[in-house]
């Protein structure tokens, strides 16, 4: 697993909508914690295929 920080709950806190736009298009991975989407499994704390 990534470090947190790299997680979008966290860097979504530090980074505008332009940086995430790239880690969330054409998602494929939502979390089962906070809900997010990603494209990389590495971008959440606990992936699952969508």
């Amino acid at each position: 697993m990534s470090d947190h920080k790299d997680h979008m709950c966290e860097f979504a806190k530090h980074h505008g909508v332009d940086e995430m736009r790239a880690r969330v298009k054409d998602a494929t991975f939502i979390c089962e914690v906070c809900g997010r989407v990603a494209n990389n499994k590495d971008y959440v704390c606990r992936p699952v295929k969508l």
